[in-house]
């Protein structure tokens, strides 16, 4: 079963260290094992699955208009992740037409929605992939036009009857 930061997949959530409830089944959580480059942990869960969803969520790197800082943080976790998982498929784009397509603009680029960069291990196109995972994300997020972000999400392969049990949650509230 993949543990990823030690939280096992399909596992009950009150098995962790739940530090908020954000709703919806979604927990900000204290991981049995911390990462160095991640500061905030969540995970989705229902009662029947357990622990669908994880996701981990760098500190803002400042002042790094030309995701610098991002990129090389985003290469470095994704050596570490390969060594797992394999390569997966990477993408650093910049949209068609973008206005932002200067060294400098980076970042900008990248809140505003007109730059992608992130690796995707998906299921169905790897054979690296444990058998209980659907997907696995590594991606920078830009914050503002200067700051950057990095997280991770892994998605179990029961991510769609995990949803299907939070919609039938969410009915019976209304």
């Amino acid at each position: 079963m993949t543990a990823p930061f030690g939280i096992e997949m399909h596992s009950p959530v009150e098995q962790l260290e739940i530090i908020s409830d954000l709703g919806q089944g979604r927990y900000s959580v204290t991981p049995p094992k911390v990462h160095p480059s991640f500061v905030t942990y969540i995970v989705q869960a229902t009662p029947g699955i357990g622990v669908f969803w994880v996701k981990a969520i760098s500190p803002p790197m400042e002042n790094d208009s030309y995701g610098a800082q991002a990129r090389q943080l985003k290469d470095q976790i994704h050596g570490q992740l390969s060594k797992r998982y394999g390569s997966g498929v990477a993408q650093d784009g910049l949209m068609p037409g973008s206005i932002w397509d200067e060294p400098r603009d980076w970042t900008r680029a990248l809140n505003a929605n007109e730059r992608h960069c992130f690796v995707m291990w998906e299921a169905n196109k790897s054979d690296t992939l444990p058998t209980d995972l659907e997907s696995l994300f590594l991606g920078v997020s830009g914050l503002s036009p200067d700051d950057t972000s990095l997280c991770i999400e892994y998605a179990s392969v029961r991510m769609k009857d995990a949803e299907a049990e939070l919609q039938d949650m969410l009915s019976d509230l209304l």
